[in-house]
């Protein structure tokens, strides 16, 4: 982290293993409070929603916004931090947080993120701002996930180990949105309520062979196992944690067991060709890429028999928009978020049509769902390995969560089910 902008600083020598932080004890040097002055000067003319007070290491607090809400206090740790955060306001804002950089003196992470959301697109109205938008639109479509790319993308996010997941996932270890009945529902009675749901709109039939594109830890294949007339059930991932702890968990089962391959949907689906009465996947397709929506559909197509259906689960949102530099950079490599005309569009590309009018589930549901996750984690945090996990991973682990949240609550990002069959 020490490297990524080694040429806007104060002038100040650090050490190797020194932070950001390290430095607010030390003399403030001549002139710094002057361009502290002039970037607040910047940040002002956006940040007009909402009440944030900023102080450069604890001096010249100057206020922002337009006093409404929960007030938030934020100290500047380096003049750095202004020039990265002007300079590419998301991942500057998140690698800032990072490395501390900025300290959030009062008030909670995500709140202060669903804030600067609610700025970001009162400025994304503007005509510099919908440029922008084009801009980088077109440059995170246009990125490709080839198999061996997307190997490495899930390895990035999804193998690095399952004690972390543990400890914070319910016990079946659900990485995707709960299903919440009601507000104050425990997590884990929320997640069988999404996967009950999920099993219903499927309506697997007896004897049915099925397929979980992205099968993740594997609790949903154990469940059509154990609650359906299934016959066969496959899982595939491109996690080796999660399939091996999958594996694992389905050999303590009785009866009727699923199977995990450690494979790209795209080989399986040449390999399997009108093979499965039912396909599902959760939480997978934000991974695909845009690039590869056409793909994606056309393999399901290829694997489903003629009278088979399947069942697509994703995160979405209204319309198109970029992803997220520093969500690109440190959490989701290749992923995008896809809007839902764009899905079903590339669904009937494939010769798939709907079987049922898409499930909407709103954003309620996920940012309730992010917020136990957080809890969760940070709770457990003293007892995770301090040698793989280190207070940086912590304050990236708490962004992503509570920048998650802050988009689900702000940014009309939804969960969506939808149902298909093959048009014949």
């Amino acid at each position: 982290m020490a490297g990524l902008d080694k040429h806007c600083g104060d002038n100040i020598t650090k050490s190797p293993l020194e932070t950001d932080s390290d430095t607010v004890a030390r003399a403030i040097p001549p002139g710094s409070l002057f361009l502290f002055s002039v970037m607040a000067g910047i940040i002002g003319a956006f940040a007009r929603i909402g009440s944030l007070h900023l102080n450069y290491r604890g001096q010249r607090e100057v206020e922002f916004g337009d006093g409404t809400g929960p007030l938030f206090r934020v100290r500047l740790n380096t003049l750095r931090t202004i020039f990265r955060i002007v300079r590419n306001p998301d991942l500057g804002c998140g690698e800032s947080y990072m490395d501390e950089g900025w300290v959030l003196e009062q008030g909670d992470l995500s709140g202060f993120l669903k804030m600067m959301c609610r700025n970001e697109d009162a400025a994304s109205e503007s005509i510099p701002g919908k440029v922008l938008r084009a801009v980088s639109e077109f440059i995170f479509k246009g990125r490709r996930n080839n198999p061996r790319k997307s190997r490495r993308n899930v390895a990035h996010h999804y193998d690095i180990g399952n004690d972390l997941y543990e400890s914070f996932l319910d016990e079946g270890m659900n990485y995707s949105c709960a299903f919440f009945k009601e507000p104050d529902q425990s997590l884990r009675d929320a997640q069988i309520n999404k996967l009950r749901t999920t099993i219903d709109r499927l309506a697997i039939p007896d004897g049915a062979r099925v397929l979980d594109i992205g099968s993740g830890w594997g609790e949903l294949t154990r469940m059509i196992a154990s609650e359906t007339g299934a016959a066969h059930i496959t899982g595939v991932t491109l996690a080796e944690t999660q399939r091996d702890l999958a594996r694992e968990r389905a050999a303590a089962m009785t009866g009727n067991r699923p199977e995990y391959q450690l494979v790209d949907y795209r080989v399986h689906a040449a390999d399997n060709p009108n093979t499965y009465d039912r396909i599902v996947s959760i939480g997978m397709f934000e991974h695909v890429g845009a690039m590869h929506f056409d793909e994606y559909f056309h393999a399901i197509n290829r694997m489903l028999k003629d009278n088979g259906q399947a069942l697509v689960h994703s995160i979405m949102r209204p319309t198109r928009k970029e992803t997220s530099p520093w969500f690109q950079k440190y959490i989701f490599p290749g992923g995008y978020i896809p809007p839902l005309d764009d899905t079903l569009a590339a669904a009937r590309n494939a010769g798939l049509e709907l079987a049922h009018e898409p499930f909407i589930h709103g954003n309620f549901h996920y940012a309730e769902t992010l917020r136990r996750w957080r809890r969760d984690f940070n709770e457990a945090w003293p007892d995770l390995d301090r040698s793989r996990y280190d207070p940086l991973f912590r304050r990236m682990w708490n962004f992503y969560l509570a920048g998650s949240e802050a988009a689900f609550d702000t940014n009309g990002l939804f969960v969506g089910q939808i149902v298909l069959r093959k048009r014949l």
